[in-house]
């Protein structure tokens, strides 16, 4: 039970960055920000943990029907002690429906009694979409992948593979995923975002750091990892000075805050509904919001950071906007900030690392 505790855990964990990554690269466009997209995205990315063959969330979505199917098959291929698969199973009662609503095309008269049989078929081509093994195309995905894309740009870890996609607004987005050798040692994921600037002078940068809630929706900052991730965000971002106000800059916005703790509601089963509240705090008000807990020990309380912390939607509205995140930053600094801070990767976050380009 521990075990896949921590492996869903993991895979929710991730499935929420992958998330927050296409609520920012899609401007919120709620139809692509699907946590089924983010599914797709993810298994693009990271099909070790996301991918159709090895994500016990992504089988858990499937349809009731396609459920069926796959008990069908199984307890078929013990009967019969040869293997059954639960595809073969759909597309032969795909037929016979089929065929059973050319006779009723044929027979007008009976036109007003296959109103179940249509339902019944409908779901079946469901389960056959889903139980098909052709992975996604291309034009599946809900960013295009583009090539040989040429960008000079910083990057934080050079010599990891990248992948290009294509967004809405003609812009290029460029991710890159890291992450422990094992998913099921995943206890956090980062995303490190870059917008840059459309004269190719800089970028803005925004980090969010994703954990946890425990169940009764308390984070412990305590915890000795906790306090070493978020020391390192603060190291890499706010202790550089990337938040400090550009005294050239007169555009009306929020302070320039670029480092923020997402908590995530915990997921008790694998077949549970995703939801998921999107508060995002930023790490240098964790200390006004924190509480003390029975023994003493630091906490952080939903009900005690939501008047400070922004909705996901905020969030992700605002970045776009230039409203938040680090003001402009020269490639030169970009470049000196990476090089002294590559220790923001940690052994048990998936790291999401995505650039913005024109």
């Amino acid at each position: 039970m521990a075990e896949t505790s921590s492996r869903i855990d993991a895979v929710w964990i991730a499935l929420n960055a992958f998330r927050g990554l296409v609520k920012i690269a899609s401007r919120g466009d709620m139809a692509k920000s699907t946590y089924d997209n983010a599914l797709d995205i993810g298994g693009a990315l990271y099909p070790d943990l996301l991918g159709a063959e090895n994500s016990i969330l992504r089988r858990e979505r499937k349809s009731d029907t396609t459920k069926e199917y796959r008990q069908r098959a199984e307890l078929s291929s013990l009967r019969d002690k040869e293997k059954v698969e639960p595809l073969t199973l759909v597309q032969n009662d795909l037929d016979e429906y089929s065929g059973l609503l050319e006779i009723a095309k044929k027979e007008k008269d009976n036109k007003g009694r296959v109103d179940q049989i249509k339902r019944r078929l409908n779901r079946l081509i469901i389960a056959e979409k889903e139980l098909n093994p052709v992975s996604h195309s291309e034009n599946q995905l809900i960013f295009r992948d583009v090539y040989n894309i040429d960008r000079e740009a910083p990057c934080m870890f050079t010599g990891q593979g990248h992948r290009d996609f294509k967004l809405p607004d003609e812009k290029v987005l460029r991710v890159r995923v890291l992450h422990p050798d094992k998913p099921e040692h995943i206890s956090g994921a980062d995303i490190v975002y870059e917008k840059h600037d459309h004269s190719g002078n800089g970028a803005s940068i925004i980090a969010v750091q994703y954990k946890i809630w425990s169940e009764d929706r308390v984070l412990y900052l305590s915890e000795s990892r906790m306090n070493d991730q978020l020391k390192k965000l603060h190291d890499f971002l706010c202790a550089n000075g990337v938040c400090d106000h550009d005294s050239g800059d007169n555009t009306y916005r929020f302070p320039f805050c670029s480092a923020f703790l997402r908590p995530t509601d915990k997921l008790q089963k694998s077949d549970q509904k995703f939801v998921s509240s999107g508060e995002h705090l930023p790490i240098c008000r964790i200390d006004e919001c924190k509480s003390a807990g029975v023994r003493g020990a630091d906490l952080l309380e939903y009900r005690n950071m939501k008047e400070v912390s922004l909705s996901s939607d905020m969030f992700e509205i605002l970045f776009n906007k230039g409203k938040i995140g680090s003001r402009l930053l020269s490639y030169d600094m970009i470049y000196e900030l990476y090089s002294e801070k590559l220790s923001i990767q940690d052994k048990g976050n998936v790291i999401i690392y995505a650039q913005e380009f024109i």
